[in-house]
């Protein structure tokens, strides 16, 4: 890749087809490449067992074999989205470097802008209640406030 990429951080609950066009295209303008990252949020899987346990939709022990299969799935659309922004720089002849890794979100970004030396980071907003936006900081602002580049947020598809 020439000069420094730009950063894509995908959402596993949907990236905005605005948000992908958005750092692809501002990679080619630049004349650089794309780093599209999905992260993988282990707490996910026990979040979603004990919203089932708490349901009673299961019994108090979910398997093993539950989380796995909720991993392999959040994996599986880690694969898709990586895919549809694959799709759109090639479409675009922009370098692309997918990755997937496991961690916590404001960190593993904070680091990927560092190692990659990112010039823009494209990030996806969470969709918050209206008197939630007025008291608490979304992760997309930490990341805004302690990031070394220009950080570009875009809201979730809903």
């Amino acid at each position: 890749m020439n000069g420094k990429p730009v950063l894509i951080a995908l959402s596993s609950s949907g990236t905005p087809d605005e948000a992908i066009s958005f750092a692809v295209e501002r990679a080619r303008k630049d004349n650089t490449g794309v780093v599209a990252l999905y992260l993988l949020d282990t707490d996910l899987s026990k979040e979603a067992s004990d919203a089932f346990t708490d349901s009673g939709f299961i019994g108090d022990k979910p398997s093993s074999e539950l989380s796995e299969s909720l991993m392999r799935e959040y994996r599986q659309r880690g694969y898709e989205e990586l895919g549809r922004v694959q799709v759109k720089a090639m479409e675009a002849g922009v370098a692309f470097e997918p990755l997937m890794e496991e961690g916590e979100f404001v960190a593993n970004i904070l680091d990927n802008i560092i190692k990659y030396n990112i010039q823009c980071a494209v990030i996806i907003g969470r969709r918050k209640n209206v008197i939630l936006k007025y008291f608490s900081r979304s992760l997309a602002d930490e990341v805004k406030s302690k990031a070394g580049c220009e950080v570009v947020v875009f809201e979730e598809n809903a």
